[in-house]
C-alpha cells in the first residue's frame, strides 16, 4: 500500500498468507520507532505509527513507509 492510505483507526491485513492483523492507533512524529535496524544506523526523516498488533496483543511503532509497506490491504 502507499503511505498516504494508512489512516488512522483502520486495520490492515499483511501481504502474503495475510493471518496478521494491525490496528492503527496514532500517526505522527511522536510514534517514530526508538530503534531502526539498518546499516548506518540513521533514522529516515519519516513519520511513526503507532499500532495495535492483534497477534501479539502488544501496541507497537514502525515508521509510516515501513508499516505501508507490510499492509496488503484494509480488512473490512
Amino acid at each position: 500500500m502507499k503511505p498516504s492510505e494508512i489512516e488512522v483507526g483502520k486495520t490492515y491485513r499483511n501481504r502474503g498468507a495475510g493471518k496478521t492483523t494491525r490496528t492503527v492507533l496514532a500517526i505522527g512524529g511522536a510514534h517514530r520507532p526508538k530503534v531502526y535496524y539498518n546499516a548506518t544506523g540513521d533514522h529516515p526523516n519519516d513519520k511513526g505509527v503507532l499500532f495495535y498488533d492483534h497477534q501479539n496483543g502488544e501496541k507497537r511503532n514502525l515508521y509510516l513507509k515501513s508499516f505501508a509497506k507490510w499492509a496488503g490491504h484494509l480488512v473490512d
